[in-house]
This record gives structure tokens, sequence and C-alpha cells, in this order.
């Protein structure tokens, strides 16, 4: 099998953690399989390709922020071990000056700052490329090229948001944008603080296990009284999603079929049915599924997760319902394809469901940003624009639903909980979860696919999937990720609040 072989210096830290997340790309950008093996300074990644590929790799800076970087594409099967932290400096960089030439060609104003970073990063990098032989000087280089570059490419966030912005107003048809949280829980006093006008829409989950614990019998009770409460307070409605059939979702008494797949999707129809019947007409945007491309409670094998997509849209459409749907992909960079069993990306999923015109009206993106999985690793500004950018081929409206974590600690109420004892290498914090809204929202709000964000996870009190990645802490009280949420969403969008 064709392999890549670096070498760690001492300045990179790379942690049996991240061994697990490393992963390549190939020039298609899709993930493809990759089998890491590590010892000592020395790490191998076994890989299915021949042909130049990116390698990306979790990395921390000196306050411990964390982020996916990426080499450029490297030659597979190289005689001489890449210096890791040098690859990683010359990607980075390589990205840092083409993004500041757009800026330039643009005519856009950037900080004479930025402009030297940019020469200091370039200058730090060729002393380290050209002296590699002798590492105790040229790895320090690479470091600063490295940080300096990553300065440059922060700077340069607020340059594209607020051009984007700018082209986006520019345009005649004023711009329709949903702005919202999601509730899977009843609507409590604890959560009105976050009905300002800087939200106009409620995504309101109708938990399958809830609402159906025992086959047939269907109780919709407290999906009605959060529904009737939010239409009074004048919000858009979004239901969903109806299915996402992980552990926090799945009833109970399906597990009894989950060898038997036509079961499982006539459970499914059934449930689709009685759900369409009884909110007819009463909400704005059916949400139909979330994250079944990836994590699912019952084993499924790819072509019957495409087949469980195709059959609750199939379903909903064939009761003559005529409203928008929407369907959400976990994981869009795709980086559980690193194992051997999976070889469709989630873009292949979605590019299905519109090829087959059963009528799809929105594809949604899941941002639930984490260390470990089933969560994405830490991404940053420009990554977000990339995918997006990439996404956007579908010619499909986007939606994006997205979380962060506020603390490391145990949470009791999470089903994807590590429970871990010790503080990990990334600083996951209260200030981590808000910094993350100020890197990655503006990013949403200003590109010109995206129709709508909504924050996945509301309170920390209540069960929910991802841990303390609510905007509620477990006492009810917003965190500071709230302010800044409302703050950015003021800026953008300052006529409609």
């Amino acid at each position: 099998m064709p392999k890549l072989t670096f070498h760690i210096p001492a300045e990179l830290t790379i942690s049996d953690d991240d061994c697990r997340i490393i992963h390549v790309v190939g020039c298609d950008r899709l993930v493809r399989f990759t089998g890491v093996k590590r010892s000592e300074d020395r790490m191998v990644l076994e890989v299915l390709e021949t042909d130049g590929v990116k390698v990306k790799v979790p990395f921390r800076d000196a306050q411990r922020n964390a982020r996916m970087l990426s080499t450029c594409a490297l030659r597979v099967e190289n005689k001489t071990p890449y210096n890791l932290l040098l690859e990683l400096a010359r990607g980075t960089l390589f990205r840092f000056r083409n993004l500041t030439n757009a800026c330039l060609d643009a005519h856009l104003d950037l900080l004479d700052i930025t402009k030297q970073l940019l020469k200091d990063a370039t200058e730090n990098f060729a002393q380290a490329a050209i002296g590699k032989e002798t590492p105790d000087e040229a790895n320090p280089r690479a470091l600063r090229s490295l940080q300096q570059s990553l300065q440059g490419l922060s700077q340069l966030e607020h340059v594209y948001a607020m051009a984007s912005h700018h082209a986006i107003s520019k345009q005649p048809k004023e711009r329709a944008f949903l702005r919202g949280i999601t509730l899977n829980e009843p609507l409590s006093a604890e959560v009105q603080p976050l009905f300002t006008k800087a939200l106009n829409t409620i995504v309101i989950e109708p938990n399958w296990k809830k609402c159906e614990s025992e086959i047939g019998h269907y109780d919709w009770k407290d999906v009605d009284l959060t529904l009737d409460k939010i239409r009074e307070k004048g919000h858009a409605t979004v239901l969903g999603p109806m299915f996402t059939l992980d552990k926090f979702s799945t009833p109970d008494w399906l597990y009894l079929w989950e060898n038997d797949f036509e079961e499982v999707l006539s459970a499914v129809e059934k449930y689709t049915a009685a759900l369409v019947q009884h909110y007819r007409n009463r909400v704005d945007l059916w949400y139909c599924a979330a994250g079944l491309n990836d994590h699912t409670a019952l084993p499924m094998k790819e072509e019957q997760r495409l087949q469980l997509m195709l059959h609750i849209v199939q379903s909903m459409r064939s009761s003559g319902l005529r409203a928008p749907l929407l369907v959400s992909f976990a994981r869009p960079w795709g980086e559980y394809m690193t194992t051997r069993d999976r070889e469709l990306a989630p873009i292949h999923f979605a590019e299905e469901l519109v090829r087959a015109r059963v009528g799809i009206t929105g594809i949604g993106l899941e941002f639930n940003f984490g260390e470990l999985s089933p969560a994405t690793y830490y991404r940053g500004f420009f990554d977000v624009v990339d995918i997006l950018d990439y996404w956007s081929l579908l010619g499909v409206p986007l939606f994006v639903t997205i979380s962060a974590p506020s603390s490391w600690r145990p949470d009791p109420n999470a089903i994807y909980d590590p429970n871990r004892q010790e503080e990990p290498l990334e600083r996951i914090s209260r200030r981590t979860q808000r910094e993350i809204v100020s890197h990655v929202l503006p990013a949403l709000l200003t590109h010109p696919q995206v129709q709508g964000v909504f924050w996945s996870q509301v309170s920390d009190s209540q069960p929910h999937r991802f841990p303390h990645a609510g905007l509620l802490d477990p006492r009810g009280r917003p965190k500071s990720a709230v302010n800044k949420m409302t703050d950015l969403i003021r800026t953008y969008f300052p006529e409609n609040i």
C-alpha cells in the first residue's frame, strides 16, 4: 500500500487522539482511506492513492486554540521523510498568499500589518526550507512562519466577510435569511431570553423516541405546545429533524427490527404519514432527516442509508405535501471516510438526492465542532468558506446547523460525552465557544448560497447530543456566545432588527 512518511519535530505535538483524526484528501477534495502509524518522532500514513495528496492535521497554537491545517499536495512513496511542521507551514503560507492576492486583485484595502506578516512569513519559511539540514535553526523558523500566516489569515477574515456582505447587499432582491435555534425539549422559561429580535426562526424537533414510545401510539402534546407558543411570537417554524436515528431519538422498539430493513422502512413511512397529517399547513419548513450519512443507532450499509433518505422524502411528497423540505448531513468534510467500509462522501448522498428530483428544497450542513468523533474537528473561517463553496455546486440553497462545546469536563446529559478525567490539549471553555462563533458565524451569514443558520442545542440542563454545546449552562444562564451571536447578526442584518 502506498505510504507517506513524516518526521515530527519537537516543536509540533501530535497526540494519540490526533492520529485518529489525521487524514489525506485527494485532488478531487474527497477524503481517502488513511491508516496512521506513529512511533516517537516518525509518522507513516498508509493511503489508497498514488497521486499527490494533501494531509489534514490537527494543530493547537500557543493559546491552545485548535484548528485543522493542511499541507500542499505531496508526492506519495517519498524516500526521504517530509518534515511535518515545514509542510504545514508551506500549506498555510500558500493559502495566506493566495487569499491576500485575491484581496489585492479585488482592490480590497489590507492593513499594512497584514502585508508585513505575509512578507515575514515568506522570509521565515524560505530560511526554514533552505536550512532544513540544520533543524535546530530551521524548525523554529518554520513554526514562526506558520504562526505569522495564521495571524494574517485571521486578519483577512473580516475583509472577506465584509466584501461578501457588500456584494450580497447590492443585489436588488432582499435577502431572505433564517436565523434560529433548535428546540428538542419543551419550551421553558429559561429559554425565553434567547427569543430576541436577532432570531426569526425556531426549529422544533419532534423526537421520534418520545412521540411514538409505543408502536402506533402518537403523543404530539409537547411539540404542539411548543409550536403554538412559537407561532404566537411570530417566528417562522421549522419542524424537524424528523429522523436522526441516533441513540437520542430512536424508539426502543425499533431495535427489534435492526436486521430487517424493510420493517424499518415501513415504520419510518407510518411515522412520516402521521406527522404530516398532524402538522400539515402548520409549519413553514419541514426538516426531514439529519446525519443519516454518518452515525445511526441501527447498523446500516451505505446504500441503505441513501435508500432511507429517499424513502423519507418520497413518503412526504406522496402525501401531497408541497411545503419546502430540508435534509442535512453530518461531518460534511467527510472525515469518516478514512475507514475502509465507507465509500460515499457526504456530498455524494446529497448529490443523489438532488439528482433523484424527489423535491428537496434545501441541503443542510451540520457543523458540530469538537475534538472527538462524531464531532467535526475545529475549522477556521476559510475552511468553512471553502466547504460552502464546494457544496454550492449542488445548485440548491444551503442551511447550516452549528454547535461547539464550552467545557471539556464530563457531561452526564450528553449521549456523546467522552467522560474524560484529564484536560485535552485543546483549550475548551466558554471563551472557546464564543471564539468559534466569532470566526465561523460571519462566514455563514455572508455566504451567498446560505439561507439559514441554526444553533443545534439550546440548554445543557436537558438531555442532549454533544457535551456542553448548549447556549444555556446547566443553571439556565446564557453563555457569552449568545451575546456574540446577537452582535454578529446585528452587524450583517441591521435592517431586520
